[in-house]
C-alpha cells in the first residue's frame, strides 16, 4: 500500500475541486505511474475500486488509462453495471461542484465523503491529521462501513475492530494488523458469496472515488512540486 503522502490541505477544504484546477495535465509516463500509487482497498469489491480508479484517471487527465480500465471492467463486470456506476459518479461530481449537498445526501442515503471530512475534522485524532494518517483513517472508515454489510462472523468482527483501531491510532502497527486480518478475510468463506445491493455498490463506489481522487491529486501535487518547483 502506497502511504507516503503528505496532505496539502485542511479537512474543511474541498481539495479535489481546488487542486484539479491548479495542477497541469500529467504526461503519459506519469499516468502510468499513477496506477501504482493508490492504496489497496481490499476487501472492498475489486471491480468497484478499479472503476473508481478509472473515473479518477479520467478526471485528472489520463484518458488512455481510464479507457483501458473501463474495457477491462466491462469484460469482467458487465457493461450495464459499469455504466450505471459511472453515471452515479458523474452525477455526484456535478452536484458537488454546484454545492447541492442535499441531493448528495439523499442519493447516497447518508453523509457524503466531503461533508463527512468536515464533520470529522473536529474529532479526528491528531496523529491521523498528519503524514499519511489521513489515508489510513479514510480507508479504515470505509472498511468499517463494509464490515457492517458482511455476515457477523468472528473474523468479520475482528476485521471491524482492527479497522476501528486504525481510525483511533493511525499508526503503522495498527495498519499492519488490519492488513493481516484483511488477508485472512479475503481467503475465508465469510465474504465469498457476499453480494451488495446496487444502492450499497453506488455508495461504496462514490466514497472510493472521493478517496482515490484525493490520494491521486495529492501525489500529483507532490510530484510536480518536486520536479518543477
Amino acid at each position: 500500500m502506497a502511504l507516503k503522502l503528505q496532505p496539502s490541505f485542511t479537512e474543511t477544504e474541498h481539495p479535489t475541486q481546488e487542486l484539479s484546477s491548479q495542477l497541469p495535465v500529467p504526461d503519459p509516463s506519469t499516468c502510468q505511474d499513477l496506477l501504482h500509487t493508490v492504496p489497496s482497498l481490499a476487501p472492498l469489491p475489486e471491480h468497484l475500486s478499479n472503476l473508481a480508479m478509472r473515473v479518477v484517471l479520467e478526471d485528472v487527465g489520463c484518458p488512455a488509462e481510464a479507457h483501458y480500465l473501463q474495457l477491462q471492467l466491462i469484460r469482467v463486470g458487465g457493461k450495464d453495471l459499469t455504466e450505471t456506476l459511472i453515471h452515479e459518479s458523474q452525477k455526484h461530481t456535478q452536484e458537488e461542484r454546484t454545492g447541492n449537498n442535499e441531493a448528495i445526501l439523499r442519493d447516497l442515503g447518508g453523509v457524503s465523503g466531503e461533508l463527512r471530512r468536515v464533520q470529522r475534522s473536529v474529532t479526528l485524532p491528531e496523529v491521523c491529521a498528519s503524514g499519511h494518517g489521513w489515508v489510513m483513517y479514510e480507508t479504515a472508515a470505509l472498511m468499517i462501513k463494509f464490515a457492517e454489510k458482511l455476515p457477523s462472523t468472528e473474523l468479520v468482527r475482528e476485521f471491524k475492530s482492527a479497522a476501528i483501531t486504525v481510525t483511533e491510532k493511525c499508526t503503522d502497527e495498527s495498519w499492519e494488523y488490519l492488513e493481516e486480518i484483511t488477508k485472512r478475510l479475503i481467503k475465508s468463506p465469510d465474504i465469498k458469496d457476499v453480494t451488495l445491493p446496487i444502492e450499497d455498490e453506488i455508495y461504496f463506489f462514490v466514497q472510493m472515488t472521493i478517496l482515490l481522487k484525493r490520494v491521486i491529486l495529492d501525489w500529483l501535487q507532490n510530484f510536480f512540486q518536486a520536479h518543477f518547483g
